[in-house]
């Protein structure tokens, strides 16, 4: 039986393309219009983290009817979090 950590080495050991973007991991953005400034309202308009592009955009086109028509997948670096960032640079993806 294969380890959920597993599962995300082998995700990240496989993604190829990093987008010109350091330990990178990629989310889905929803927009909405008129948001008032509050982190509740901010945090209901990002769904992930996804370790490859495929898996977001896959899970986006799936439930499609949760997200608005201006949802996107977005990459962003975890450069910044030194767990991530060392594991991106044991398994050679940075």
């Amino acid at each position: 039986m294969t380890h959920p950590a597993d599962e995300i080495v082998n995700t990240l050991k496989q993604v190829t393309d990093n987008e010109a973007t350091r330990s990178p991991w990629w989310m889905i953005l929803d927009p909405q219009q008129n948001m008032p400034c509050d982190v509740h309202w901010l945090a209901s308009q990002i769904t992930g983290p996804f370790f490859c592009r495929v898996d977001a955009e896959d899970f986006l086109k799936r439930t499609r009817y949760n997200f608005s028509s201006r949802a996107c997948v977005y990459c962003h670096s975890g450069c910044y979090s030194d767990k991530y960032d060392d594991l991106c640079k044991q398994i050679g993806k940075v």
